[in-house]
């Protein structure tokens, strides 16, 4: 089932698993049950960031810039100050504002949309009929579980998703190494194989729309290749296959049950070296 307009604290209270849940199965099943959800400065960035490229006409209408101390800027204790948090609370207080920028903070927001709208990938994008983070619920019969996903742009008529990532590094080999690291390829199979199993849209193209987190914010486009989605198919439903052991035995481990022998990087290890110039 696809659901439009769906609120994200609404979703992510909303029964199912998602590809962030797996993803923290690779570190624990105790720390993929909790799952965490804590607000930071880059998950915020990153927010206003998707409004950018996804929704730039709503960036004036969500976000208001910083209040500035009477005398400019934001001396040390101004944020602290009663006048401050008077104002803030003013402006986060109006309807539809999600969050406050300072005045460079949002001037990068609007020099991120416009790279996106002069990019001949993201032109092309925008100018394709979709959907804004609708939220999608399925029922996995083999895993006997609910599964649930949503898609930051969702192009029916290309068959396509859009994820959009900010990263320190646009550059395609920098990229591909973060996509390991975060585990996006496995949220691009785990979102593929989900969208297979409802029949309401196909979905063929897992493209990842990339912003650069510091000015001047290039942007690129990547896919991932055949292998590095079998890949990610393989890192989740192993994950998936164990979150579904857990939550049938209601027993999520918290750790290592044996010791286990380690190694400190290659690197670290040049004792041979100093033998050798003992003698």
């Amino acid at each position: 089932m696809l659901i439009h307009e769906m609120p994200m604290d609404v979703y992510r209270n909303a029964e199912g698993v998602s590809a962030s849940d797996l993803k923290n199965m690779q570190r624990s099943p105790a720390y993929a049950r909790l799952r965490p959800s804590v607000k930071s400065d880059a998950l915020e960035w990153g927010t206003a960031v998707h409004t950018a490229v996804l929704e730039p006409e709503t960036l004036t209408n969500r976000y208001r810039i910083d209040p500035m101390s009477p005398k400019g800027g934001y001396p040390a204790g101004w944020r602290n100050s009663n006048d401050y948090k008077t104002q803030r609370g003013q402006l986060l207080a109006e309807p539809g504002v999600l969050g406050l920028m300072t005045a460079v903070e949002f001037d990068a927001l609007e020099r991120i949309a416009e790279n996106v709208a002069t990019n001949e990938i993201g032109a092309k994008l925008h100018d394709l009929a979709g959907t804004r983070e609708s939220s999608l619920f399925v029922t996995d019969s083999e895993f006997n579980t609910r599964r649930k996903c949503r898609p930051d742009w969702l192009i029916p008529s290309a068959r396509m998703i859009v994820d959009v990532k900010t990263a320190q590094d646009w550059r395609p080999q920098a990229f591909a190494r973060a996509c390991y690291r975060y585990g996006y390829h496995m949220t691009a199979a785990y979102y593929i194989d989900t969208f297979a199993l409802d029949w309401t849209v196909e979905v063929e193209h897992y493209v990842f729309l990339v912003v650069a987190s510091d000015a001047p914010h290039e942007v690129a486009a990547y896919t991932l290749d055949r292998d590095s989605v079998e890949q990610g198919r393989s890192d989740y439903r192993k994950a998936l296959a164990e979150w579904t052991r857990c939550k049938a035995s209601d027993a999520w481990p918290c750790g290592l049950a044996k010791i286990e022998e380690i190694r400190i990087p290659e690197f670290g290890i040049n004792y041979h070296n100093e033998m050798e110039d003992a003698f």
